[in-house]
Protein backbone atom coordinates (compact mmCIF):
# COMPACT_ATOMS: atom_id res chain seq x y z
CA UNK A 1 0.00 0.00 0.00
CA UNK A 2 2.51 2.46 0.77
CA UNK A 3 4.61 1.72 -2.20
CA UNK A 4 1.16 2.34 -4.29
CA UNK A 5 0.79 5.79 -2.50
CA UNK A 6 4.76 6.47 -3.10
CA UNK A 7 3.37 5.86 -7.13
CA UNK A 8 0.58 7.95 -6.92
CA UNK A 9 2.52 11.03 -5.63
CA UNK A 10 5.48 10.62 -8.49
CA UNK A 11 2.85 10.66 -10.74
CA UNK A 12 1.10 13.76 -9.30
CA UNK A 13 4.48 15.51 -9.22
CA UNK A 14 5.04 14.50 -12.55
CA UNK A 15 1.78 15.73 -13.94
CA UNK A 16 1.98 19.14 -11.79
CA UNK A 17 6.04 19.46 -13.68
CA UNK A 18 4.74 18.71 -16.97
CA UNK A 19 1.60 21.22 -16.74
CA UNK A 20 3.95 23.72 -15.63
CA UNK A 21 6.58 23.18 -18.64
CA UNK A 22 3.78 23.22 -21.12
CA UNK A 23 2.69 26.29 -19.41
CA UNK A 24 6.20 27.83 -19.47
CA UNK A 25 6.40 27.33 -22.92
CA UNK A 26 3.28 29.00 -23.39
CA UNK A 27 4.12 31.61 -21.68
CA UNK A 28 7.20 32.19 -24.12
CA UNK A 29 5.16 31.11 -27.27
CA UNK A 30 2.76 34.23 -26.28
CA UNK A 31 5.26 36.98 -25.56
CA UNK A 32 7.32 35.98 -28.69
CA UNK A 33 4.37 36.34 -30.59
CA UNK A 34 3.11 39.70 -28.65
CA UNK A 35 6.55 40.94 -29.33
CA UNK A 36 6.81 40.28 -33.55
CA UNK A 37 3.18 42.07 -33.19
CA UNK A 38 4.24 45.01 -31.82
CA UNK A 39 7.76 45.57 -33.29
CA UNK A 40 5.47 45.32 -37.01
CA UNK A 41 3.15 47.83 -35.84
CA UNK A 42 6.37 49.87 -34.99
CA UNK A 43 7.78 49.49 -38.19
CA UNK A 44 4.74 49.88 -39.91
CA UNK A 45 3.22 52.95 -37.96
CA UNK A 46 5.88 54.43 -36.10
CA UNK A 47 9.12 54.45 -37.54
CA UNK A 48 12.35 52.38 -38.95
CA UNK A 49 15.93 52.29 -39.16
CA UNK A 50 16.71 52.82 -43.00
CA UNK A 51 20.09 52.53 -44.26
CA UNK A 52 20.78 55.44 -47.44
CA UNK A 53 22.28 53.57 -50.13
CA UNK A 54 24.60 55.92 -53.17
CA UNK A 55 25.63 59.70 -53.07
CA UNK A 56 22.96 61.59 -54.11
CA UNK A 57 22.51 63.29 -50.51
CA UNK A 58 25.95 64.38 -49.79
CA UNK A 59 27.69 66.03 -48.47
CA UNK A 60 24.33 65.96 -46.06
CA UNK A 61 23.88 62.28 -45.60
CA UNK A 62 26.49 59.76 -47.15
CA UNK A 63 26.69 55.94 -48.26
CA UNK A 64 26.19 53.54 -45.58
CA UNK A 65 24.41 56.58 -43.31
CA UNK A 66 21.87 54.75 -40.64
CA UNK A 67 18.70 57.00 -40.44
CA UNK A 68 15.46 56.99 -37.89
CA UNK A 69 12.26 57.92 -40.09
CA UNK A 70 9.30 58.94 -38.41
CA UNK A 71 5.70 58.00 -40.02
CA UNK A 72 3.22 58.21 -38.21
CA UNK A 73 0.72 61.53 -38.72
CA UNK A 74 3.69 63.04 -41.50
CA UNK A 75 2.61 65.61 -43.46
CA UNK A 76 5.53 66.71 -46.18
CA UNK A 77 6.49 70.47 -45.84
CA UNK A 78 8.97 72.03 -47.53
CA UNK A 79 12.89 70.88 -46.72
CA UNK A 80 12.23 67.69 -45.28
CA UNK A 81 14.44 65.03 -46.48
CA UNK A 82 11.90 61.42 -46.63
CA UNK A 83 12.36 58.18 -47.66
CA UNK A 84 10.53 57.31 -50.43
CA UNK A 85 9.32 54.56 -52.60
CA UNK A 86 10.54 55.18 -56.05
CA UNK A 87 8.83 53.01 -58.39
CA UNK A 88 5.51 53.50 -56.65
CA UNK A 89 3.13 55.37 -59.23
CA UNK A 90 4.34 52.47 -61.24
CA UNK A 91 3.17 49.63 -59.30
CA UNK A 92 -0.31 51.41 -58.69
CA UNK A 93 -0.80 51.75 -61.92
CA UNK A 94 0.41 47.81 -62.90
CA UNK A 95 -2.69 47.06 -60.39
CA UNK A 96 -4.75 49.28 -62.17
CA UNK A 97 -4.26 47.51 -65.39
CA UNK A 98 -5.22 44.35 -63.61
CA UNK A 99 -8.26 45.53 -62.36
CA UNK A 100 -9.30 47.17 -64.92
CA UNK A 101 -8.53 43.92 -67.38
CA UNK A 102 -11.11 41.93 -65.06
CA UNK A 103 -13.76 44.55 -64.89
CA UNK A 104 -12.97 45.84 -61.29
CA UNK A 105 -12.06 49.07 -59.92
CA UNK A 106 -9.91 48.08 -58.09
CA UNK A 107 -7.83 45.09 -56.41
CA UNK A 108 -8.25 44.31 -52.97
CA UNK A 109 -5.25 44.58 -50.32
CA UNK A 110 -4.79 40.78 -50.56
CA UNK A 111 -4.68 40.47 -54.18
CA UNK A 112 -2.24 43.17 -54.51
CA UNK A 113 0.20 40.88 -52.07
CA UNK A 114 -0.46 37.86 -54.44
CA UNK A 115 0.20 40.06 -57.88
CA UNK A 116 3.12 41.18 -56.33
CA UNK A 117 4.83 38.49 -56.92
CA UNK A 118 5.02 38.19 -60.29
CA UNK A 119 4.96 41.76 -61.10
CA UNK A 120 7.68 43.12 -63.64
CA UNK A 121 10.94 44.36 -61.74
CA UNK A 122 9.99 47.69 -62.82
CA UNK A 123 6.96 47.66 -60.61
CA UNK A 124 9.03 46.43 -57.48
CA UNK A 125 9.79 49.06 -54.51
CA UNK A 126 13.04 50.64 -54.43
CA UNK A 127 13.67 53.20 -51.85
CA UNK A 128 15.10 57.03 -52.47
CA UNK A 129 15.99 59.64 -49.95
CA UNK A 130 15.44 62.87 -50.79
CA UNK A 131 14.67 66.24 -49.87
CA UNK A 132 11.36 68.01 -50.70
CA UNK A 133 11.67 71.17 -52.53
CA UNK A 134 7.93 71.88 -53.71
CA UNK A 135 5.07 70.84 -52.17
CA UNK A 136 1.47 70.66 -53.98
CA UNK A 137 0.20 73.42 -55.22
CA UNK A 138 3.91 75.26 -55.22
CA UNK A 139 5.48 76.46 -59.11
CA UNK A 140 9.31 75.42 -59.13
CA UNK A 141 10.89 77.21 -61.49
CA UNK A 142 15.42 76.40 -62.17
CA UNK A 143 17.21 78.89 -63.92
CA UNK A 144 20.48 80.41 -63.95
CA UNK A 145 21.83 77.32 -61.52
CA UNK A 146 19.60 78.43 -59.28
CA UNK A 147 16.02 77.17 -57.71
CA UNK A 148 12.68 79.12 -57.50
CA UNK A 149 9.95 78.28 -55.92
CA UNK A 150 6.56 80.45 -57.03
CA UNK A 151 8.93 83.08 -57.98
CA UNK A 152 11.11 83.39 -54.44
CA UNK A 153 14.68 81.72 -55.04
CA UNK A 154 15.29 78.86 -52.30
CA UNK A 155 17.10 79.17 -49.61
CA UNK A 156 19.13 76.18 -49.76
CA UNK A 157 22.33 76.10 -46.63
CA UNK A 158 22.67 72.39 -47.13
CA UNK A 159 23.70 73.13 -50.77
CA UNK A 160 26.82 74.60 -52.39
CA UNK A 161 26.51 74.54 -56.12
CA UNK A 162 24.24 75.12 -58.85
CA UNK A 163 21.42 73.09 -59.62
CA UNK A 164 20.11 72.36 -63.56
CA UNK A 165 17.25 71.24 -65.40
CA UNK A 166 18.27 67.49 -66.48
CA UNK A 167 15.35 66.04 -69.04
CA UNK A 168 13.40 67.84 -71.50
CA UNK A 169 10.66 66.46 -70.75
CA UNK A 170 10.41 68.34 -67.56
CA UNK A 171 9.10 71.46 -68.51
CA UNK A 172 9.46 74.64 -66.37
CA UNK A 173 7.97 76.38 -64.61
CA UNK A 174 6.65 72.99 -63.07
CA UNK A 175 3.08 73.16 -60.80
CA UNK A 176 3.20 69.87 -58.30
CA UNK A 177 0.33 68.52 -58.90
CA UNK A 178 -2.41 67.90 -55.98
CA UNK A 179 -1.06 65.38 -53.47
CA UNK A 180 2.43 65.47 -54.88
CA UNK A 181 5.70 66.89 -53.82
CA UNK A 182 8.51 67.95 -55.94
CA UNK A 183 12.09 66.28 -54.61
CA UNK A 184 15.70 66.47 -55.36
CA UNK A 185 18.78 64.94 -54.12
CA UNK A 186 21.31 67.53 -52.30
CA UNK A 187 23.99 66.44 -54.37
CA UNK A 188 22.40 67.61 -57.34
CA UNK A 189 25.01 67.08 -60.36
CA UNK A 190 24.45 62.69 -59.05
CA UNK A 191 21.02 62.47 -58.08
CA UNK A 192 17.76 60.87 -60.12
CA UNK A 193 14.84 62.81 -59.18
CA UNK A 194 11.95 64.73 -59.52
CA UNK A 195 13.64 67.20 -62.54
CA UNK A 196 13.98 63.57 -64.47
CA UNK A 197 11.09 62.37 -66.40
CA UNK A 198 12.46 58.55 -64.80
CA UNK A 199 11.01 59.59 -61.10
CA UNK A 200 8.58 63.49 -61.44
CA UNK A 201 6.79 64.46 -58.87
CA UNK A 202 6.21 61.65 -56.34
CA UNK A 203 2.76 61.23 -55.00
CA UNK A 204 2.80 61.93 -50.99
CA UNK A 205 1.37 58.06 -50.41
CA UNK A 206 4.92 56.96 -51.98
CA UNK A 207 6.46 58.64 -49.29
CA UNK A 208 7.51 56.03 -46.20
CA UNK A 209 8.81 58.78 -43.68
CA UNK A 210 10.40 61.60 -42.52
CA UNK A 211 14.33 61.41 -41.55
CA UNK A 212 14.51 62.66 -38.40
CA UNK A 213 18.50 61.39 -36.88
CA UNK A 214 21.40 59.73 -38.43
CA UNK A 215 22.07 57.30 -35.72
CA UNK A 216 25.37 55.79 -37.76
CA UNK A 217 28.15 56.23 -37.95
CA UNK A 218 29.01 56.74 -34.09
CA UNK A 219 31.05 60.11 -35.42
CA UNK A 220 27.69 62.17 -36.90
CA UNK A 221 25.15 61.36 -34.76
CA UNK A 222 22.77 63.87 -34.98
CA UNK A 223 19.23 65.34 -36.42
CA UNK A 224 18.49 65.64 -39.82
CA UNK A 225 18.16 68.72 -41.51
Amino acid sequence: MENENIEIVEEVKNEKKQKSVGREIFEWAYSIIIAVIIAFLIKSFLFDIVKVDGQSMFPTLHHNDRLIITKLGYEPEQGDIVILDANYSDREAYFASIAQSEGKDKLSGARKVKESFTMPDSCSKIYYVKRIIATEGQTVDIYDGKVFVDGKELDEPYFDGETFATDSQVKYPFTVSEGCVFVMGDNRGNSTDSRSSRLGEVNEKAILGKSQLRILPLNSIGMTK
